[in-house]
């Protein structure tokens, strides 16, 4: 009895000495070849390009050729023997289409939204590369990925200077070299500037000019890091797996009477707002209605939003939950199919809508953007109720895919030099009785060959107006001119000494434009612009 007790109390002894057994992945370096020391270095100079040229280059020329190739690089990175999936073309196809946008437009919600596409395009495009089984959790082998980048950036860094085996390898090296070199030149970089004025002067003025560039190196050092590490661990295939939640199928007659409830109210609701919706239609307001016609339309925009949000949520869900060997009961088809019909009237409803305000008090940025939204919604809405009788049918594809066209469309059409033209267009042909000077000012690059036709115009309160903007151009926006400079003769050499956004990567197709306008007003009118702006 006491050897059963003593064996018990050494038992648990052990125990409580074991240390905790905890799942940590591997911490050894990834076995770099050739090919992945290309890469890093490949993409860290692409990195550090988009970050000097790109990100503080605003969303211009400098943005497009940074992007094409860091997207090149990884691309080629990714890129092997095996066939091309279909998904991984059009991905590229897209992302490579939706750089030119940044040169395109001046819009920055445009540039911004594409920004974040081209970002999403590329994530497809390059699982697309690497995975080559069919089918599978796209979205969650992307979030896989990106927390994988994450979690082995220590590995990744590590594996840069040393190998598996614990010794450096000649990046380590290269490193260990030039840091013990720095001692010394802090030492002799001084005495030789103090023994010549010449080397003086230019290390002055190297150190002034290569502090900002400095910065923004090591900035884009540090995103090159989360590249390569993402770049490696998918290539290496050391993901961090995110598995998907449990799929419970739930009873249909609790979806079905879900649905029941939803459809009747929206059933309801149409009834007794047949007036309001349709009313649209006919270009006219529902009688009796209180509010104004730009109330008119924007409730009809924000009703699209939510109803649609909603309403995408419940179909989706409802086809999901109720789905048993691939196929929703009949009754959830039924009713998934008359809330998506009723959500594509209302979409249809709202765009006539925005088409009446447009029509009655002329075009802005917002107004076409907003309505290029809801056809958005109405080809994801059209994808959504396919897919309740063709399960093949990828409607998170299909919205990302649509997401880039529509904004490759903004982006090249222009949607500020659009917005510009037709504004004026019709201020030029007394179709539209009032045009709204600070709406074109706003609209910037493309708004600034407008404002110097409207400067000639016969209409003095219209001329004075769009002076006084092109003046906020010369002294602020485009040119670094003061009033001293305004009161003598100047000529397009003046102005180009005094420009701003220099450099190729400022460059854009609105902004020439912008510029040229600019210089050929100056030109035509010497002495009505120097007396305009004193």
């Amino acid at each position: 009895m006491e050897e059963n007790t003593i064996k018990q109390e050494s038992t648990l002894e052990n125990k409580a000495v074991e240390p905790p057994c905890y799942d940590f992945p591997e911490e050894e370096p990834f076995e770099l070849t050739k090919r992945d020391i290309i890469f890093c270095v490949s993409a860290a100079v692409s990195c550090i390009l988009m970050v000097i040229f790109g990100l503080f280059g605003n969303f211009a020329l400098g943005f497009t050729l940074s992007s094409l190739l860091l997207i090149s690089v990884l691309g080629i990175y990714f890129r092997d023997a095996k066939s091309t999936r279909v998904t991984a073309v059009v991905c590229g196809a897209l992302a490579a289409a939706g750089t030119v946008t940044f040169i395109t437009t001046s819009n920055g919600s445009v540039c911004f939204f594409m920004a974040v596409e081209i970002l999403l395009l590329c994530l497809v495009l390059f699982d697309s590369l690497v995975n080559h089984k069919k089918g599978g959790g796209t979205v969650l082998r992307i979030l896989g990925a990106a927390k994988s980048a994450i979690l082995n950036l220590p590995i990744s860094v590590k594996s840069f200077f040393s190998k598996k085996d614990g010794n450096q390898n000649t990046l380590g090296k290269i490193l260990v070299g030039v840091l013990c070199a720095l001692p010394a030149l802090f030492v002799i970089i001084p005495l030789l500037a103090s023994s010549d004025t010449a080397f003086s002067g230019m290390m002055d003025t190297l150190v002034r000019n290569s502090i900002p560039t400095a910065a923004k190196t090591i900035l884009g050092l540090i995103f090159a890091t989360f590249v390569i590490s993402y770049g490696l661990s998918l290539k290496k295939d050391k993901l961090r797996d995110i598995e998907a939640p449990e799929k419970r199928e739930i009873e249909s007659i609790y979806i079905i009477s879900f649905l029941s409830a939803v459809s009747l109210a929206y059933l309801l609701y149409l009834f007794s707002q047949l007036a309001y919706f349709f009313s649209a239609f006919a270009a006219i307001l529902p009688e009796g209605y209180e509010f104004t016609l730009s109330g008119y339309a924007r409730r009809g925009f924000f009703e699209l939003c939510a109803i649609a949000v909603i309403n995408f949520i419940i179909v989706l869900s409802s086809i999901l939950l109720s789905s048993k060997n691939g196929s929703p009961h009949a009754a959830v088809k039924a009713l998934c199919t008359f809330i998506s019909v009723f959500t594509l009237l209302i979409s249809a409803t709202a765009i006539s809508k925005m088409v009446l305000y447009i029509d009655s008090f002329g075009m802005t940025v917002l107004r076409l953007t907003t309505s290029s939204f809801m056809v958005f919604l109405s080809i994801v809405f059209t994808s959504l109720l396919l897919r309740i009788y063709i399960p093949k049918i990828k409607v998170i594809k299909t919205a990302l895919f649509t997401a880039a066209a529509v904004l490759l469309i903004l982006g090249t059409v222009n949607v500020n030099a659009v917005t510009a033209k037709y504004n004026y267009d019709r201020y030029v042909d007394k179709s539209l009785p009032h045009i709204d000077i600070s709406a074109i000012a706003d609209l910037g690059d493309e708004g600034v060959p407008y404002l110097v036709k409207l400067a000639e115009s016969d209409d003095y309160t219209v001329n004075d107006l769009a002076k006084e903007r092109l003046k906020q151009y010369y002294t602020r926006t485009y040119f670094n001119l003061n009033m001293e400079e305004l009161k003598h003769d100047f000529n397009k050499e003046t102005l180009d000494s005094n420009m701003n956004f220099k450099g190729i990567k400022y460059f854009s197709i609105p902004k020439y434009k912008a510029y040229k306008a600019l210089y050929e007003y100056a030109e035509n009118n010497t002495k009505s612009f120097r007396y305009s702006f004193l």
